[in-house]
């Protein structure tokens, strides 16, 4: 049978998240083309990041358990007019989840249409394979299209369970242009497997990612330091990652600083290093 919930709030918005370069204006033509593919990269990998989580939560909390209380409370899936569907019966597993023609959500973004999610078999299981689509799915107006597949590999040799994590055919649609974007991740469980909270979960990722900035200039990435993801942190902790464009000559290097939860980075590029903030 099929279980329907209608909850209040649903999934804290995690992973990573759109980068601002405001003090980088007066930079050259690379740096600027640097930044707004590092801008766009973000968005994007935030966007696909936030459809995973709430997939997550609510696959392995399907039940009164999904919808927490008080300082338990996740962000992302606020407003009565979201509603979960979930089919745990049917060979093919299927989450649902819908924002109707437009919900404000927590995190003060507006989201309409719906995330859907497919698997066969046990979730948690190693070797399921999870597919997220899209169906006329936007955020705060954008637009989202793709595919993104999260394969489970089981537990690696330092005894963390770690997921394949492929997007293809994205697509973000904005007032200023299109992002196109592709990646390919290495997600490892780091903390929280144990428990049944969401809050306690962190993520170590690397991988990399490429794609064509709403410019039309096309740019490549590449994790150098694995990106630490807390579920209870709106921002990357921790970690680095490189990024070259089409327009520029060089390769610019993002940093999300030693490990501490706020909203400041930097960006580096020919021995310059520019601070920048994190919304």
């Amino acid at each position: 049978m099929k279980i329907i919930f209608k909850p209040r709030l649903v999934l804290l918005l995690a992973g990573i998240v759109l980068c601002s370069f405001n003090s980088c204006k007066k930079q050259t033509a690379a740096i600027s083309a640097d930044t707004q593919a590092a801008q766009d990269n973000s968005y994007a990998e935030g966007t696909f990041t936030d459809a995973y989580n709430a997939v997550d939560v609510a696959a392995r909390n399907g039940g009164s358990s999904l919808y927490k209380t008080g300082a338990q409370q996740p962000d992302m899936m606020s407003g009565a007019s979201v509603s979960i569907t979930y089919d745990s019966i049917s060979l093919t597993r299927k989450i649902i989840i819908d924002f109707g023609t437009g919900t404000l959500c927590k995190d003060n973004r507006i989201r309409s249409g719906r995330i859907i999610a497919t698997w066969n078999g046990r979730y948690r299981d190693s070797g399921t394979v999870i597919t997220i689509t899209f169906n006329n799915y936007t955020v705060n107006g954008d637009k989202v299209t793709g595919t993104k597949t999260i394969t489970n590999l089981g537990h690696n040799t330092k005894g963390n369970i770690h997921f394949s994590i492929v997007v293809t055919g994205a697509g973000i649609t904005t007032s200023t242009g299109t992002i196109s974007w592709q990646s390919t991740r290495d997600r490892e469980w780091i903390a929280g497997e144990n428990t049944t909270a969401w809050a306690d979960d962190i993520y170590s990722i690397t991988g990399s990612a490429s794609g064509t900035n709403r410019k039309g200039q096309t740019f490549n990435i590449t994790i150098v330091k694995p990106l630490v993801v807390a579920l209870d942190c709106h921002w990357i902790e921790q970690g680095s990652f490189e990024i070259t464009t089409s327009a520029g000559n060089s390769t610019g290097t993002v940093d999300y600083g030693p490990g501490t939860c706020d909203n400041q980075a930097s960006f580096s590029l020919n021995g310059k290093t520019y601070d920048f903030t994190l919304r």
